[in-house]
């Protein structure tokens, strides 16, 4: 039995409310499938951000349930937006340059980039893509559905109080996964996941100190 601050696992708990619960499909996980076209480019709209409330951690309070991390601009780049899907442990990341058009996007689950994310350039042309998927034989889905099977409880839901991400380590593609444990205890339960094979390969308890 180890003790162990949690202090990144609490951070991605504490943003975790919300009462609508999303799906993790596949085509949540690719958000944009086709270059965009000049006439329909994405661009950044900060007055609608003008009225609406934010939660303590400073999220917009989205009237759709979403809570979003808007990034300010800076002499280096225009805003971005995390957006934290109501209930859900999915996200859509959106950057786009000074000028506020679109020119990066892509899917996050907890933490983790997930899917293919994309760049364009300011005429909304695709110059790069990266599929975060590829080294994962054992997807995300499958993660899933081990958990709930093996646990019973749903990682597609952040309300439950668990986290995942990917790890690699000595070459080797792995998912952490934080599992909250439903008696009350102050601890969680540790996994670490082939992520070619999907077999537990460890686990481990850790106390929750607050």
């Amino acid at each position: 039995m180890r003790e162990v601050f949690l202090i990144m696992i609490l951070f991605v708990l504490s943003s975790c409310d919300g009462q609508n619960k999303k799906n993790l499909s596949s085509d949540k996980i690719d958000t944009l499938n086709n270059p965009l076209k000049k006439d329909t480019m994405e661009r950044f709209n900060l007055y609608k951000y003008k009225n609406l409330p934010t939660d303590d951690m400073g999220f917009y309070k989205m009237t759709n349930g979403d809570l979003v991390q808007l990034i300010e601009k800076s002499d280096k780049h225009g805003y971005a937006e995390r957006i934290n899907l109501n209930g859900s442990s999915l996200g859509v990341y959106k950057e786009y340059d000074m000028s506020n058009i679109l020119i990066k996007t892509g899917d996050f689950f907890y933490q983790t980039n997930v899917g293919k994310w994309k760049e364009f350039n300011e005429k909304g042309n695709l110059i790069k893509e990266i599929d975060y998927e590829k080294p994962y034989k054992f997807a995300i889905n499958d993660l899933i559905e081990k958990i709930k099977k093996e646990y019973q409880i749903n990682l597609e839901d952040k309300s439950e109080g668990s986290a995942a991400g990917r790890t690699l380590k000595d070459g080797v593609f792995y998912y952490e996964v934080f599992l909250k444990y439903k008696t009350g205890e102050q601890k969680m339960e540790y996994l670490l996941i082939d992520g070619t094979t999907g077999k537990t390969v460890l686990k481990s308890d850790y106390h929750v100190i607050k």
